[in-house]
């Protein structure tokens, strides 16, 4: 089973997927700020990462679903929200699609298109010699994504953590998986409550329009909250409101940017 850890003893059930760069220690900054007393979150670290560096795997949507769904087993949740990240995003749709018995809503933060970013055969091949680049070649791959937004440690940061927690094996098979190959069924319904939540200073493809445009055909219950100063982690770059936001789409309250 892949691996995961619990916080708060809550009535609402929560688990929570990491992205590309990290695992579910993204959130680090963000669990001050948990409502442990109404939630119970498990935080879910995908196969190559974090607490499941070490369990290989074909690193694909079905498999990542099936892994959340053993974990929700062994806690005991018949039903569950999941909170999808960047290319976890990917894993919170195809759940909604296929097993919405099993999940009462989903979040999707700076998401992916449910058909993948449709990348070519330049961006895929970049994307994925990260996986196996030195520090310096992936800082001059971060910066790019970046820019001057941030600061030079952060980029500093986001690399060591990047190195430290991920398994570039892991680390090339997602890049195929969000950056090329969406869903395996990017036109099935979504059928249950998706709150997306995008970063206004992202990459354009990920920003409130275009998830508008992507999402609002699949799902009859789609809510969309931009922030506006804010770039691909908000869970790090606004904590207390994504933490906010989060809850009250879970408990079923009215969200707002």
């Amino acid at each position: 089973m892949i691996g995961h850890q619990e916080a708060g003893s809550g009535a609402n059930k929560i688990i929570v997927l990491n992205d590309w760069l990290s695992d579910t220690s993204s959130w680090d900054g963000a669990r001050p700020y948990l409502d442990t007393a109404r939630f119970t979150w498990s935080f879910v670290d995908l196969r190559g990462y974090g607490r499941s560096k070490a369990i290989a795997g074909e690193y694909t949507v079905a498999e990542a679903a099936a892994d959340v769904i053993a974990v929700a087993d062994a806690l005991g949740w018949t039903r569950f929200s999941v909170v999808g990240h960047s290319m976890s995003t990917l894993v919170a749709y195809h759940l909604g699609q296929h097993l919405p018995e099993r999940l009462e809503r989903a979040v999707a933060l700076a998401p992916v298109p449910p058909s993948g970013l449709g990348a070519d055969d330049g961006l895929l091949g970049f994307l994925q010699g990260m996986a196996h680049a030195d520090d310096a070649q992936r800082h001059e791959g971060l910066r790019m994504t970046w820019g001057k937004r941030v600061t030079e440690q952060w980029i500093r940061f986001k690399a060591e953590r990047w190195r430290a927690v991920a398994e570039p094996r892991a680390i090339a098979a997602y890049a195929r998986m969000f950056a090329r190959d969406g869903l395996p069924q990017p036109k099935k319904p979504i059928r249950v409550p998706l709150l997306v939540v995008t970063g206004e200073q992202d990459m354009e493809p990920v920003r409130r329009a275009p998830m508008l445009e992507a999402l609002q055909p699949l799902c009859a219950e789609l809510s969309i909250v931009p922030i506006v100063d804010c770039g691909h982690y908000p869970m790090q770059e606004a904590p207390p409101h994504t933490v906010a936001l989060v809850e009250r789409f879970v408990a079923g309250e009215p969200t707002s940017g």
